[in-house]
């Protein structure tokens, strides 16, 4: 075991970012003047609002066609949500609701109208990336704003539905993946820090989850009184620190408590290749500990994008969708813990 330890110890130092800051993501809350808010809004004011924007993106060419959530059965809304391109409030909202996602580069942008805003304009990219995430989203809403008219104050800024987001209606998050600190009990520190900081911490998915498999998001609380651009300057310098305090971690892991990682390593890859039932938090948990020793090269036959296939493969949707079926919960978790023992069964720790 010391020697691929050892070896795992040079290999961290080549450790990509990408490997602990997952993804990024920008988005913009835009609203129109002279229509209420979703939520104060009837049906009839929803749908009006829905064809305005329908129309400003054909009258831009944009390529972008927005589809009425209606038209999208449940488990593709559900695959949707899993893979963070939409929100479950929006799911809730299906009158006047729409959904437009088109591709730049492999990465997605995706506009979720009639949500809490009439427009929640979204950009994506890999790692760290949040300035291209941020300028797919600005190009899009400067397309749109020229056959909008957008809620805008002199004095405030963008007009919103919630206080928090008057101002720039600008969110910029990164999702990373912090098991490192976690194992050396170092993590509430982390975002205790980052939360004096002015930054929100959050789960997995989003608001008011939790942070299953040690995967959080990072980002801004302040939109009032900042621009975009500082706004997503600072969350990318800040999150860029915390992927740095969770390399160092990751490192001081394997030099002085490599049995504490290489345990917590073993015991994950042996429930995943033997349990009979698994339920989405459960296995995500341990997919966690399976990505973090694929990243330090402590498995054969195992990448951490193949990790990250199968953390969105085994979501419920994604699995249902696959099957062509729906599935009671218990049967969910019994087909989870089979896919999951199929794709790992070749999969050996290193020791």
């Amino acid at each position: 075991m010391t020697s691929e330890v050892d070896a795992s110890a040079r290999r961290t130092r080549n450790v990509p970012a990408g490997d602990i800051a997952m993804s990024c993501r920008v988005r913009l809350a835009r609203n129109l003047a002279d229509e209420r808010f979703p939520d104060w809004a009837t049906e009839c004011d929803r749908k009006r609002v829905f064809a305005k924007v329908r129309a400003a993106l054909e009258a831009e060419k944009t390529g972008v066609t927005l589809e009425p959530v209606t038209s999208f059965d449940a488990q593709h809304l559900e695959m949707l949500r899993e893979a963070h391109l939409i929100s479950k409030d929006l799911l809730e909202r299906a009158a006047g609701g729409g959904i437009a996602i088109a591709y730049l580069e492999k990465s997605p942008v995706c506009i979720m109208v009639n949500e809490e805003d009439h427009l929640r304009i979204q950009g994506f990219s890999d790692g760290l990336d949040m300035q291209t995430a941020w300028q797919r989203a600005d190009k899009l809403d400067t397309l749109l704003e020229r056959n909008l008219n957008y809620a805008w104050s002199p004095r405030l800024g963008y007009l919103t539905a919630c206080p928090s987001n008057v101002g720039t209606g600008l969110r910029a998050c990164a999702m990373v993946h912090l098991l490192g600190l976690r194992l050396l009990g170092e993590i509430e520190a982390v975002v205790r820090g980052l939360e004096r900081m002015r930054l929100l911490v959050r789960g997995i998915g989003g608001e008011g989850s939790e942070a299953a498999g040690q995967i959080y998001q990072i980002s801004n609380m302040d939109t009032l009184g900042v621009s975009e651009e500082s706004t997503v300057q600072r969350v990318a310098r800040i999150s860029g620190e915390v992927v740095r305090q969770e390399y160092n971690a990751r490192v001081r892991l394997i030099q002085e408590s490599p049995l504490v990682l290489m345990d917590c390593l073993a015991r994950s890859l042996s429930v995943l290749q033997n349990a009979r039932l698994l339920s989405t938090v459960e296995a995500l948990e341990f997919l966690s500990a399976m990505r973090l020793g694929a990243s330090l090269g402590l498995f054969t036959r195992l990448k951490v994008l193949d990790v990250d296939k199968l953390i969105l493969l085994m979501q419920p949707g994604h699995m249902q969708k696959g099957m062509k079926t729906s599935l009671m919960s218990e049967e969910r978790d019994e087909v989870r813990a089979g896919f999951l023992s199929r794709k790992l069964a070749n999969v050996k720790l290193k020791c």
